[in-house]
């Protein structure tokens, strides 16, 4: 299978869970096992990155960033970079970035901790390091705040990407000594994120 999607429009009845791809469609040398979501908006949903917090417990310090990160460009960032694939929603790691764009142009993010979204590209993609506009929609109502609000921009930033609406959405900030993870229901780039939360998390998938 070349990735989720292509699994799902070949057997459709495909439950979620860990398939083995390869996304060059040739020889399976570089075949590897990933995880799809085959139910969130359609299914066809290749997981690229998992990811928890350094700090969630103080989540507005400079202490706390997201970890591990993918290989995208972040060039202040310090928390842990991976270029393993993902097993699972909490196997916090990251498919290799280069591969990213091979599977797919939307993404689908997911968290216990700020709602659920799946954005499409406009002069901006997370796929393709592009800053400007996208169009996302809300798939999942996590938090009770700022019901319907959705970002409209994505940013490249020197610590990590980020999508706006008023203000930060998701910050996908990676470093422990300045900044903070935004993840704000209301993007207003406030700590409107959901407190107290078991094993708190985030997800990226693509197809």
């Amino acid at each position: 299978m070349l990735n989720c999607q292509d699994l799902k429009l070949k057997v459709p009845a495909a439950t979620s869970g860990v398939y083995w791809i390869d996304p060059d469609g040739g020889s399976h040398g570089n075949a590897f096992q990933a995880y799809c979501d085959q139910q969130t908006d359609g299914g066809g949903w290749t997981l690229v990155w998992s990811y928890t917090f350094t700090d969630y417990s103080s989540f507005n310090s400079g202490a706390n960033g997201v970890t591990p990160r993918p290989t995208w460009t972040a060039s202040s960032a310090t928390t842990r970079v991976s270029t393993t694939a993902p097993l699972s929603e909490t196997h916090y790691e990251a498919m290799n970035f280069d591969l990213w764009r091979t599977i797919g142009n939307q993404t689908l993010i997911k968290s216990n901790i700020n709602n659920w979204i799946v954005c499409k590209e406009g002069t901006g993609s997370i796929v393709k390091e592009k800053a400007g506009s996208v169009t996302c929609k809300l798939v999942k109502q996590v938090s009770q705040q700022c019901a319907g609000v959705v970002p409209t921009r994505l940013t490249k930033g020197s610590l990590g990407p980020y999508l706006s609406a008023s203000g930060l959405y998701y910050y996908f900030e990676g470093d422990t000594s300045s900044s903070w993870p935004t993840h704000d229901p209301c993007g207003k780039n406030q700590a409107n994120q959901l407190k107290g939360v078991a094993n708190p998390h985030g997800n990226i998938f693509v197809r």
